[in-house]
């Protein structure tokens, strides 16, 4: 599962260091991928809960949620070039740090090592990344990465847990997720009035 882990880590983090909205979604969409592959790998659902759970990160967080979103921006005709995270030497700095923390916390919590301490320490480094977007960005496109960045953080750490959630539970966390991203997709509409990275008026907008 190690693999699996490190590919979650790669495809949080290598998105913010190429400031397109595409590679972006992509990154979310390869997220839900891998976190599918994390649960089967725990075993083949064996209950209504598992499998609502498995519909959830492979058809809602891999498919559906990027798709949507980048047939917003694409009927739009958005920009191609959107940072999420500004783009400085200190704040890479400060994303590779946060990285360094996560694992140091998880090596104190699990001391024995092992596929349990690197599940906590990509979950733990997945969300501090998550609240890095969401403490730094402005923009409308860079939060909303930000906020489904922490979703993916938060199911990966359920992902670590021995039981499934209730089905009602998950029934839940699965009807918010799908309402939050429809919620984002209303805000995003909005782009058109936001600058672009460039300093200039984005397609479309009135001047």
């Amino acid at each position: 599962m190690t693999y699996l882990l490190v590919a979650f880590l790669a495809a949080t983090f290598a998105p913010l260091l190429v400031a397109t909205w595409r590679t972006s979604l992509l990154g979310l969409c390869v997220q839900g991928l891998l976190l599918t592959a994390v649960s089967i790998e725990r075993g083949w659902p064996t209950s209504a809960s598992g499998a609502v759970l498995l519909a959830d990160l492979l058809l809602l967080r891999s498919w559906f949620v990027p798709r949507y979103l980048y047939e917003t921006l694409r009927r739009q005709e958005a920009a191609r070039r959107r940072d999420v995270l500004p783009a400085s030497l200190l704040t890479w700095m400060i994303a590779g740090t946060l990285i360094f923390v996560a694992f140091e916390f998880a090596a104190r919590v699990c001391p024995r090592g092992g596929d349990e301490a690197t599940h906590v320490a990509v979950a733990t480094a997945a969300l501090l990344l998550s609240f890095l977007l969401l403490a730094t960005e402005k923009r409308t496109f860079g939060l909303v990465v930000g906020a489904l960045q922490l979703e993916n953080a938060i199911a990966l750490f359920e992902l670590s847990g021995e039981h499934a959630l209730p089905l009602l539970v998950q029934l839940g966390v699965s009807g918010v997720l799908l309402l939050t991203v429809l919620t984002f997709a209303a805000f995003v509409r909005h782009l058109r009035a936001e600058p672009t990275d460039a300093g200039g008026p984005a397609p479309g907008s009135t001047p």
